[in-house]
């Protein structure tokens, strides 16, 4: 897809669905995202911080609930997505939090302490559109600002695919809309800007148990997988390792 296109699937997603699963059917998986990137606020103790491409805000709510001394702003491209995401706002009934509008391709106005960004940049069309994005995120951040990164690697995807392959079930291919990170590219980029503080495979342990262990129940009872089964739970609990899930976290200093 090209960047209107990506940019109409997810008009059209968030005017559909409202609920948790708005930005993924994944439950657990975001789980992971909210507890990875609550115990780095934690460990960093910023003043500001900015989510970039927040969709629905149902993560942001969450963390700005629980850290109601810091200032957050979620923003994100489309104009759904940031309709429902103040909804999600005025239901949580907190003043820590600010939803604007705005696309990771233009400058971000103002600075901040910390920017998270959550399968946000590989709904963008290509590499060079993506570079760009990062460096506005670099841009909008104090010196030794830190940047938590939360994004989709093509290596991870396909090692899972592999072991899945192992297993005699088919693979799960990239979305069309999606355009996954390679791991060395990126590092490459961000060599002269950042310093990596962490880079953690936080998917991998739980892809195993939910994409392979499960997926192969399912097959040999003929039944469909479901997001909320218990094995996603237990899965989204255990400690990460190993390098078979996509999902990513690098956390980046300024």
């Amino acid at each position: 897809m090209d960047f209107e296109q990506i940019r109409k699937y997810w008009e059209e997603r968030a005017a559909s669905d409202s609920s948790a699963q708005s930005t993924t059917h994944d439950y657990f998986m975001r789980e992971i995202e909210y507890r990875v990137l609550n115990d780095a606020i934690e460990r960093h103790r910023p003043s500001t911080v900015i989510d970039i491409g927040c969709g629905d805000a149902w993560t942001t709510v969450r963390l700005a609930t629980a850290c109601q001394a810091i200032r957050f702003l979620g923003c994100d491209y489309s104009e759904t997505m940031v309709k429902n995401a103040r909804a999600n706002l005025a239901a949580a009934g907190i003043a820590n939090l600010t939803i604007s509008q705005h696309d990771v391709l233009n400058h971000i106005q103002g600075k901040f302490d910390m920017a998270c960004t959550v399968r946000c940049l590989i709904n963008l069309p290509d590499w060079e559109s993506q570079k760009r994005a990062i460096k506005h995120i670099y841009d909008s951040l104090n010196v030794g600002g830190i940047y938590v990164m939360i994004e989709n690697f093509i290596e991870g995807h396909d090692n899972f695919n592999r072991v899945r392959e192992a297993f005699d079930l088919p693979s799960i291919p990239v979305r069309e809309h999606n355009f996954f990170f390679k791991h060395e590219q990126l590092l490459s980029y961000l060599s002269d800007k950042f310093e990596v503080v962490n880079d953690i495979n936080i998917s991998s342990s739980y892809y195993l148990v939910s994409r392979v262990i499960y997926s192969k129940i399912c097959q040999e009872r003929k039944s469909l997988p479901d997001y909320f089964d218990e094995h996603h739970r237990y899965a989204a609990a255990l400690p990460f390792c190993g390098e078979y899930g996509p999902v990513r976290m690098i956390c980046l200093k300024r």
